[in-house]
């Protein structure tokens, strides 16, 4: 299974015809993603940008292929030079509202659309086609300098022949393990070393990312090399210990998962690359939403378990299916398709495009990086049986074996911390006595890890709402003519200050509604505000 890479380079040494200026932007074209990975260590990876395929590629034996990819390179280091681009909204086309429901947060919206991130699923591009529809967007993202000039190289029928369909070759003997799921504290690799080869029938992995995220006895910010020397010698146990035919999956950023795929593809084989679409509030230049979820099996991979769905529980099929990219999720809108008899439902491709990271407190345990119990369901659906064995090494508080006990699998999960395996056995022990782990708490948010190094606010009541306060400040913007100081507001604002202070994380976030125009969800507003 192959991804149509397209790489763009801005005077990249890697190939000679590139390497003659800095002023000129080079498209080149190559068939798959692993030709191109051996010769990354002479430029900069910026971006891998997922985009939409116009026909999916189909195989009874994988989900449907969905995205080719796009890698962002240049031979400088600092940040990456582009214009400020925004993608138009989409519309459900039963109830004529935005796809997204934004609630609340309307107003921290732009009227034209959001900042555009790294999943493209606006454009579509033929796997056999031209380029156009990709090399006019990189024309409108980066028609700044030093960018003079696009050249296109398609190199797709030049590399086409070197393509393998081979498998690696293993022994089939399996071990079977003791009829019992396990939870385990303990470092990682002394833990794996343990379990005998050919055992498990699924190996997650979601590890430090080495971002200086605040984990419990974990430095998540070591030397870059060190880190993947580490990350090396646990992928290495996971392919020891993972049943011929079965899947490890590793979650990582993109750049990340470049460096696992070239030392995974030495000793495993690629399955698979899906792309999780872990939506935000618009942040930066390109908004950061992809995340990789990087697939290999050991030799040819059997059919994948989540493709019958003749014999799913409630819970798989759930899980296993999404809405069509085209319609909302608005309970009053899936009640009228119902009514109606529209099909909005489909089998889930490799992109994933539904499932979002947990953001509220109240749903999460005190763990910084908290993965959704929709991800890990899909994940366990899709690449295993009921009573088969599933392994993550970074268990945290217990979400993948939490998913996978309510799933009917059998795991086995290690964790580091003695906290942070202190509280899944507890929520394991819920779970068995018949408590949903995953529900709803009302607890100290002051208790809660965080993702970010920003203080969380108390818990408080809120006299005022904060939509209400920032178009407080939004209305003070435009009678002024500027975005107001905290002086400026002190005088100019019907509330006092300290609602802005005790309410909001910083400044910034009080004034995010004056530094933009505000959207509606519903179309013909949308379109009158564009004319």
């Amino acid at each position: 299974m192959c991804h149509l890479g397209l790489m763009i380079s801005c005077g990249c040494q890697m190939y000679r015809m590139a390497s003659r200026t800095t002023k000129k932007f080079y498209l080149l074209c190559i068939h798959k993603t692993r030709d191109l990975l051996p010769q990354l260590d002479t430029v900069h990876l910026k971006l891998w940008i997922a985009i939409s395929l116009n026909k999916p590629i189909e195989n009874e034996n994988y989900i449907q292929q969905e995205h080719a990819a796009l890698l962002v390179l240049t031979k400088y280091k600092d940040g990456l030079r582009h214009t400020k681009t925004r993608i138009g909204y989409s519309y459900c086309p039963t109830c004529d509202k935005t796809t997204k429901d934004y609630g609340g947060k309307k107003h921290l919206y732009h009227q034209f659309g959001t900042i555009i991130s790294d999943v493209w699923r606006d454009i579509k591009f033929d796997y056999d086609g031209d380029v156009s529809t990709i090399t006019q967007r990189l024309k409108d993202l980066f028609g700044v300098e030093p960018y003079n000039s696009i050249t296109v190289y398609d190199e797709r029928i030049n590399v086409a022949n070197t393509i393998k369909s081979n498998f690696k070759k293993y022994n089939k003997k399996e071990n079977e393990l003791p009829d019992k799921s396990l939870l385990l504290h303990g470092d990682c690799l002394t833990e794996l070393r343990k379990i005998p080869d050919n055992s498990i029938d699924f190996g997650f992995a979601d590890p430090p990312y080495n971002l200086n995220k605040n984990y419990e006895n974990w430095n998540d910010g070591i030397d870059i090399l060190k880190y993947f020397e580490w990350c090396d010698s646990w992928l290495y146990e996971l392919s020891r210990i993972l049943k011929p035919g079965r899947t490890i999956a590793i979650l990582n950023i993109p750049q990340w998962c470049v460096r696992h795929f070239k030392y995974l593809i030495t000793i495993l084989d690629y399955q698979d690359w899906i792309v999780w679409e872990g939506l935000s509030m618009p942040v930066r230049m390109i908004m950061p939403s992809h995340y990789s979820i990087l697939c290999f099996t050991k030799g040819k991979p059997r059919k994948l378990p989540g493709l019958n769905l003749n014999d799913k529980s409630s819970l798989e099929m759930k899980s296993l299916t999404t809405f069509k990219e085209d319609f909302c999720s608005r309970p009053a809108c899936i009640k009228n398709r119902r009514s109606q008899n529209i099909k909005d439902t489909q089998v889930v491709s490799n992109v994933w495009y539904d499932i979002h990271r947990l953001k509220h407190n109240s749903r999460r345990a005190d763990h910084p990086c908290q993965l959704p119990p929709s991800f890990m369901n899909r994940l366990i659906s899709l690449f295993t049986y009921e009573n088969e064995f599933i392994l993550d090494p970074f268990n945290g508080v217990g979400t993948s074996t939490l998913c996978a006990q309510q799933l009917n699998r059998k795991f086995i999960g290690i964790e580091l911390s003695e906290y942070y395996h202190d509280i899944a056995s507890k929520r394991h022990l819920e779970l068995s006595n018949g408590i949903d782990p995953f529900r709803k708490i009302d607890s100290n948010s002051s208790e809660k890890a965080k993702n970010s190094p920003v203080n969380r606010l108390i818990k408080q009541k809120y006299e005022v709402s904060k939509k209400v306060l920032q178009l407080e400040i939004k209305r003070i913007a435009n009678e002024i003519g500027h975005i107001p100081t905290k002086k400026e507001a002190t005088i100019l604002s019907a509330y006092p200050i300290e609602y802005f202070e005790n309410y909001f994380i910083s400044w910034g976030e009080v004034t995010a509604a004056a530094r933009t125009t505000g959207m509606t969800e519903n179309k013909i507003n949308y379109l009158q505000h564009k004319l």
